[in-house]
């Protein structure tokens, strides 16, 4: 028998469309807060009784909702936000389908009650699981208020389907804490069954992310500041979970003030972090990318936290370019303060207030030597600052030989100096009374045979001699390869490869880019390629995976690290074998020279593995370990 074609109730198209919009409670709560954040409120209150489940409750002083206009509220696709087709794809709002309230109101015992900033009375409307009521008159201030209670009640099949309380409850304050970070110039109050949570007067960005996750999160802030084009921007900041007293984890991206989660964001934030993050780390950030709206297609999902951008390969490129170039400020860059009294024994982010200028006769390796010894003597003895011989960068390349022989003058060798031979009696003095220290300071003993003890204007710094010198190594060889283009090595048989017909498109379309990478690929047939070059320093069998690698992540996300990945993993380990070991005993010359050269050096805050390379402990720590004062 045929089933004939019906149309469906509105009742029951508007519960299909709560399956899609409201998951769950925090589904709920995003949508109502959503649309207090687009009526312009300054104060958002917000209420939860059984992790949401038994009530929803949102009170704001925003803009309200007239009257008249209560029963449109909850229609479905009624809204304010959109007039013309023309407006769906310039979006400057955060709710636009005119989709949520009724579909809450569908599934939930709903009241919404508003009053406009003119008028003296209010007006409320309520929909029982679905019956509209009769616009009434109420008593409240100006703004709105929402009320969604017993969730999923009227359907029973759906309701099974949540979690316990703290489960809803946990999900409703996620929701909760990215809207809050998304706009810190509004107030937010959080309670939950009476108990109040959060108390959020307005702020800046910085000072939310610390009210709602932890004071280590002023003190350990990497600033995001990058301009891409007239309307491209990507501000915020990022932290080094190594350095995090917390153990939750902080991951907040926004695309024009929107919250999402995206495959070609979170691959451009992991290639950002690529070799500064231990693999037992996730990356911490609070980003805002800005970008025209016109560039970004937020209508792909009902949920509306997935987006489409224009020019995806762009926009990753722009954001793992901009976090390599926030992680790599070295230490003599940094302009935080390092006298705060907030900063702590773990902090590693904001460094030195001094300028080289501070300390201008041992600010770097080469003023240190040239005061203290010969340079002859000092090059033979140490590799923390010497360049090497090798400066030409196509011959460098070109022969991996010249980088084991180059790398081989990396050592430091044991030079028995007295402390007479370390510092002018100027120096001294400065090093006694604290004063003009560089940012590491100046060594003291080494502990072990692997740690560096040293003091500074602030107390005593820590560091992994081992871990310290790989980094510094890393860098150097990077820079001696050179950025450009990586050099070439022709096989000397081509290697035919089957691909996909997506892999083929985007080879055409990224052929000049995979040329600067050192690769040589032509298109010998359908679905065919023939490998005629690959990058140097890269053939270790894996020929054919690599391709597919890199095309696969060109498919993906418009753009591939693979390459630089691979061989800054062969220069890593590299430079693992070839900085100093520990038991290896060094003289108070070459340990300041190891941390002059570390101020010096980009991303030497962590080894090539991500691992920390220095602490602090502060007067102020220590005096509270040894309970002085007290």
């Amino acid at each position: 028998m045929h089933a004939r074609i019906h149309k469906l109730n509105d009742n029951l198209v508007n519960r299909i469309c709560a399956g899609e919009v409201v998951e769950r409670p925090a589904s709920a709560l995003k949508e109502v807060l959503e649309n207090s954040i687009d009526a312009e409120a300054s104060q958002i209150n917000v209420e939860l009784l059984e992790g949401g489940i038994k009530l929803i409750r949102v009170t704001d002083n925003g803009s309200g909702i007239a009257a008249e206009d209560l029963p449109l509220a909850i229609e479905r696709h009624a809204t304010s936000k959109l007039i013309s087709e023309d407006d769906l794809y310039a979006i400057h709002t955060l709710g636009f389908r005119g989709e949520g309230l009724a579909s809450i109101a569908s599934v939930s015992w709903f009241n919404l009650a508003s009053r406009l900033a003119d008028n003296s009375i209010g007006y409320q409307i309520s929909n029982i699981f679905g019956e509209v009521q009769e616009v009434k008159p109420a008593s409240l201030n100006f703004g709105s208020v929402v009320e969604a209670k017993d969730l999923y009640h009227n359907i029973p099949a759906r309701k099974k389907f949540l979690k316990s309380e703290t489960t809803e409850y946990s999900h409703c304050k996620t929701a909760f804490e990215r809207l809050a970070v998304s706009h810190p110039e509004i107030g937010f109050r959080l309670s939950h069954n009476t108990k109040e949570i959060y108390n959020l007067s307005a702020s800046d960005l910085m000072q939310r992310v610390a009210d709602l996750f932890g004071s280590s999160y002023v003190t350990r802030a990497f600033c995001v500041a990058e301009v891409g084009g007239e309307e491209l921007t990507l501000s915020g900041y990022v932290y080094h979970p190594a350095y995090l007293e917390q153990n939750k984890n902080v991951q907040l991206f926004y695309v024009n003030g929107r919250f999402v989660r995206d495959k070609v964001v979170q691959n451009a934030i992991k290639q950002g972090f690529s070799g500064v993050l231990h693999h037992e780390h996730a990356p911490n950030y609070a980003l805002f990318l800005t970008l025209a709206a016109a560039d970004v297609d937020v209508n792909v999902h009902p949920s509306k936290s997935e987006v489409r951008f224009k020019d995806s390969g762009a926009i990753h490129s722009f954001i793992s370019r901009s976090l390599k170039k926030t992680l790599a400020v070295s230490m003599n860059q940094s302009n935080s303060d390092l006298n705060s009294a907030e900063m702590s024994s773990r902090d590693i982010s904001h460094l030195s207030t001094l300028a080289a200028e501070d300390f201008p006769r041992y600010h770097n390796y080469e003023n240190y030597a040239s005061a203290n010894s010969s340079p002859e003597n000092m090059t033979r003895s140490t590799g923390f600052a010497t360049q090497g011989t090798y400066t030409n960068n196509a011959e460098f390349s070109q022969n991996p030989n010249l980088v084991r022989e180059w790398l081989g003058s990396s050592f430091p060798i044991n030079r028995q100096i007295t402390n007479n031979d370390l510092f002018t009696d100027e120096e001294t003095n400065l090093a006694e009374n604290n004063l003009t220290l560089p940012p590491l300071g100046y060594a003291l003993a080494q502990l072990q045979g692997v740690y560096i003890l040293a003091q500074n204007k602030d107390g005593m710094i820590v560091v992994d001699m081992h871990a310290a010198h790989e980094r510094i190594i890393l860098e150097r060889l990077k820079l001696q390869l050179g950025t450009n283009a990586i050099a070439a090595q022709q096989l000397l048989m081509p290697l035919a490869l089957q691909v996909t017909p997506r892999m083929l498109e985007s080879l055409s379309q990224h052929h000049a880019e995979l040329s600067l990478l050192g690769f040589e690929i032509d298109i010998i047939g359908e679905e065919q390629l023939a490998i005629r070059a690959i990058p140097l320093l890269l053939d270790d069998g894996k020929t054919e995976q690599l391709v597919r690698e890199v095309l696969q992540d060109l498919v993906n996300f418009g753009g591939s690290n693979v390459i630089l990945e691979h061989q800054e993993e062969i220069l890593s380990t590299m430079a693992c074998h070839c900085a100093v070991r520990a038991n290896h005993q060094l003289s108070l010359a070459e340990m300041n020279a190891l941390l002059r050269e570390m101020e010096q050096t980009e991303r030497s805050n962590y080894c090539n593995h991500g691992r920390p390379t220095w602490f602090k402990l502060t007067m102020r720590d220590l005096d509270g370990m040894f309970m002085r004062g007290k």
